[in-house]
C-alpha cells in the first residue's frame, strides 16, 4: 500500500497538515506470458512496481519543490496478510517488495502460446492454462488476478461456440475471473457488431465477469458503446446485460474527446488509465470531473488505474502523482477509486470454481483475546499450504457497495480506506483437487471473530466482495448463524476448523 503525508491543510476535507493515509492500489492492465521481446512473469511484475515507487520518489521530490503537491509519497508496505504469506518460506522472502501496488490484473499477451495449430482448439487455451497457473497459487494468488483472452474469430474456421466454451473453462474450472478482448491482434476490429463478438459477450455478462477491450482510438470506443447499446436493445441478451460490464483500456487514447465521456456515461462501461502520460493525464481527470458529474454517482467511479506493463514502464508513476497534485480536484475518496477501489467493484465477487461436492456452511465464533485468535487462525492456514498442502487460490478483501465508497481516515484515525483488511476470504485447494472452500473471516464485529467456511458450489456461497446486509444472501447468513459453534479455546477452535475443512 501507497502511504502518503499531506503537505499543507485542508480545511475543506478536514485533514490536517502532517495526516497521513494509505491507499490500496491495483493495477487494472498487466500482461503476463512471452511474446516477441516482452515477456513477463509474476516476479518481474514485483520487480517492475519497486521501479515504478523509485520513479516515484524521484518526481515527487522536483514536484514538491516546485509547491505542486499537496501529499507527498512516504513509503510503501505490504497489506498484513499478503506479507505474512510472502514471509512464511524461504523460497518467497526475496519476492516480498513492489508492494506500491497491492493486486495486479494479469492476463496473457498474444504470445507464442495464442495460436492453436487446430481448428478445433481454441486460441489462447494454452496461455489460459499459464495465466491460471500463476494467480490461483500461493503465494501469487494473494497478489494477482487472472483474466482469461480468447479470439471470437475462432468461430469463423471452427465450431461456432469455441471462444464462448473456451472462456466458460477458463473462468469456471481455471478460476480466472475477467476477459480480454484485443480487436486489433485478433483481427474482428472490422466485425466489432457482428454476432460473433455478442455471443462472447453473452457469455461474460451471464458469467458476470468485466471485459477489457483495447481501444487504440476514439473510432473503437465508439463501435463499442454502438454494440454495448445494441445488445441492451435485443430482448435474446437482456439476462447477460444485467451483469455485463465494460473496460475501455487505454482511454481510447484520446481522453480528451467528448465521445470518450459519451461512452462513460453509460453504466456499465469504464475506463482505464493504461498508455496515458504527460498532459493527457490532467486533460483525463478534469474532463471526467466536468462531464461526469452527477448526483447518482461519482465522476471518478468509472475510471481505473492501469499501467500497461510491460508495453510500457514506469509513466503510470505521472498518473498516480497528479492524483497526489494540486491539480487534482477531486477527494482522497476519488483517489482511491480510481486507484484500486472501482477495479474491486467491478470484479465484484470472490474467487471461485466448480466441484462437485455441496456441503452446508459452518461458522466458528470466538473471542479475539486482543487480535490472538486471528494471528493463530491465519498460523492455521500458513500450516494447510505448508504442511497439509492446501492451495491458497485467492484472497479477496470485502470492499463497500458500489456508489459508496467512504472518506478515507488518517493513519492516526485506524487508515480506513474502503477496504476491509479484517473482513476476507480465503479460496483453498485441498492437496488432491477434489474439495474447495471459501474461508471468511471477519473481525468486524466487536470482540468476537468469526471464520465461516463454505462450499464453493454449494447453494450457500459468498456471492459478492461487498461487505453490506443488503448484498449478502439471507440464505447463506441464517446457514452460518444456524451452524455456529462457539468455542472460547483457541487450540480446541484449530481443531474444530482442519476437521470441518477436511469434510467440506
Amino acid at each position: 500500500m501507497l502511504v502518503i503525508r499531506a503537505l499543507e491543510n485542508i480545511p475543506e476535507q478536514g485533514i490536517t497538515k502532517g495526516d497521513m493515509f494509505h491507499f490500496y492500489i491495483v493495477d487494472s492492465h498487466h500482461h503476463m506470458g512471452h511474446e516477441k521481446s516482452h515477456r513477463n512473469t509474476p516476479p518481474g511484475a514485483y520487480d517492475f512496481y519497486a521501479l515504478l515507487y523509485f520513479e516515484m520518489e524521484r518526481l515527487a521530490r522536483d514536484l514538491k519543490d516546485n509547491d505542486q503537491l499537496l501529499f507527498e509519497p512516504v513509503e510503501v508496505r505490504p497489506p498484513e496478510l499478503p506479507g505474512i504469506f510472502f514471509d512464511s518460506r524461504e523460497s518467497w522472502k526475496r519476492m516480498n517488495h513492489g508492494w506500491l501496488v497491492d493486486r495486479t490484473i494479469v492476463f496473457p499477451y498474444s504470445d507464442d502460446y495464442s495460436k492453436s495449430e487446430s481448428t478445433g482448439t481454441p486460441s489462447f487455451k494454452v496461455s489460459n492454462d499459464k495465466i491460471a497457473a500463476w494467480t490461483t497459487r500461493a503465494p501469487h494468488s494473494t497478489r494477482l488476478i487472472g483474466f482469461a483472452r480468447v479470439d471470437p474469430s475462432d468461430a469463423k474456421n471452427g465450431p461456432q461456440d469455441i471462444a464462448t466454451n473456451e472462456l466458460e473453462r477458463a473462468i469456471t474450472k481455471l478460476g480466472l475471473r475477467g476477459l480480454k478482448l484485443h480487436p486489433l491482434a485478433q483481427l474482428f476490429l472490422d466485425d466489432l457488431e457482428h454476432d460473433i463478438i455478442k455471443r462472447v459477450l453473452k457469455k461474460a455478462g451471464e458469467l458476470g465477469i468485466p471485459v477489457i477491450f483495447d481501444t487504440r482510438n476514439i473510432r473503437t470506443v465508439e463501435r463499442i458503446h454502438n454494440l454495448v447499446n445494441a445488445m441492451r436493445q435485443e430482448k435474446k441478451y437482456s439476462t447477460a446485460m444485467k451483469q455485463l460490464r465494460v473496460i475501455l483500456a487505454h482511454c481510447g487514447m484520446s481522453p480528451g474527446d467528448p465521445k470518450l465521456f459519451d461512452a462513460l456515461r453509460n453504466p456499465i462501461i469504464s475506463a482505464d488509465t493504461s498508455s496515458l502520460h504527460g498532459r493527457d493525464i490532467p486533460l483525463l481527470f478534469q474532463m471526467a470531473k466536468d462531464r461526469l458529474s452527477s448526483d447518482e454517482i461519482s465522476w471518478s467511479e468509472p475510471l481505473l488505474f492501469g499501467t500497461d506493463f510491460s508495453f510500457l514502464g514506469v509513466q503510470a508513476a505521472q498518473v498516480i502523482l497528479h492524483l497526489l497534485s494540486r491539480n487534482f480536484k477531486g477527494t482522497l475518496t476519488d483517489t482511491q477509486r480510481i486507484l484500486g477501489g472501482n477495479a474491486l467493484s467491478l470484479i465484484g465477487r470472490p474467487f471461485r470454481i466448480q466441484h462437485k461436492k455441496k456441503k452446508n456452511p459452518r461458522q466458528f465464533s470466538s473471542p479475539s483475546q486482543d487480535g490472538l485468535t486471528k494471528s493463530r487462525m491465519e498460523e492455521k492456514i500458513l500450516e494447510l499450504i505448508h504442511v497439509e498442502k492446501w492451495d491458497l487460490q485467492s484472497l479477496d478483501y470485502m470492499i463497500p457497495p458500489k456508489h459508496s465508497w467512504p472518506s478515507i481516515n488518517s493513519i492516526d484515525n485506524g487508515g480506513y480506506n474502503g477496504i476491509h483488511l479484517n473482513s476476507y476470504i480465503l479460496t483453498m485447494k485441498s492437496p488432491d483437487g477434489t474439495r474447495n472452500a471459501q474461508l471468511w473471516l471477519n473481525d468486524t464485529a466487536g470482540d468476537y471473530i468469526t471464520l465461516g467456511i463454505m462450499n464453493s458450489d454449494s447453494r450457500y456461497i459468498l456471492e459478492s466482495t461487498e461487505l453490506a446486509n443488503q448484498r449478502m444472501d439471507q440464505r447463506l447468513m441464517k446457514a452460518l448463524v444456524k451452524n455456529t459453534t462457539h468455542e472460547t479455546n483457541v487450540e480446541t477452535l484449530l481443531s474444530m476448523i482442519g476437521n470441518a475443512l477436511d469434510s467440506t
